[in-house]
Formats: structure tokens, C-alpha cells, sequence
């Protein structure tokens, strides 16, 4: 999954800033794709990845206040994604779970 990090006011602001990044490049976002973590983030990130990597994605948020997990999608297929301009921070593509039935 890819992770990327930013800092918002908001879940809503990290999702929009997401969904503009993502229609620059032709993409078109759904909220399935994606989860915004701004709250509990050792629990949240708990359901996708194991201790360590959630710990160490939590140590590179330095700043930033928001994590977006993003599940595999025509997204996660550009490697240059975000843009060097851009307000979301790349922080690794890391092997995780994802649960579709739950």
C-alpha cells in the first residue's frame, strides 16, 4: 500500500487535496481507494499493517498531522505520484492487509 502524509485541518481537506492530485494526472479517485487517519493513528494504521511498519510510519510523519493509506488502484500504479509540488508527502510503499469483507 501506498502512504502518503500532509498536513490539513481536516479529513474532508486530505481527501480533496488527494482527489485534485489525482485528477491532474487523468485519475479519477473513489473514497473506497483510500483511508484519511488524523486521529488514532497506531490503532488505524494497526488494521493494515503490522507493529513495526505502522511505527515507522508514524515516526516519518514528522509534522504532519494527516495519513493517507492508499489501496492498490490505477493511483498506486504511478510511480511519480504525488508531484514534487504537491501538499501530500510520499512516506513508502509498504507490504499490508487489506480486509474488503470488514
Amino acid at each position: 500500500m501506498t502512504v502518503l502524509s500532509g498536513r490539513f485541518v481536516n479529513q474532508a481537506a486530505a481527501f480533496y487535496a488527494l482527489r485534485a492530485e489525482a485528477e491532474k494526472i487523468g485519475v479519477a479517485l473513489l473514497p473506497k481507494e483510500t483511508d484519511v487517519i488524523r486521529e488514532a493513528r497506531d490503532v488505524r494504521l494497526a488494521h493494515y499493517f503490522r507493529p513495526a511498519i505502522a511505527a515507522r510510519i508514524v515516526d516519518a510523519l514528522g509534522e504532519d498531522d494527516t495519513v493517507l493509506v492508499l489501496f492498490p488502484s490505477r493511483l498506486t500504479a504511478f510511480p511519480a505520484f504525488p508531484p514534487e509540488d504537491s501538499a501530500l508527502r510520499l512516506l513508502g510503499r509498504f507490504a499490508g492487509v487489506l480486509d474488503e469483507g470488514a
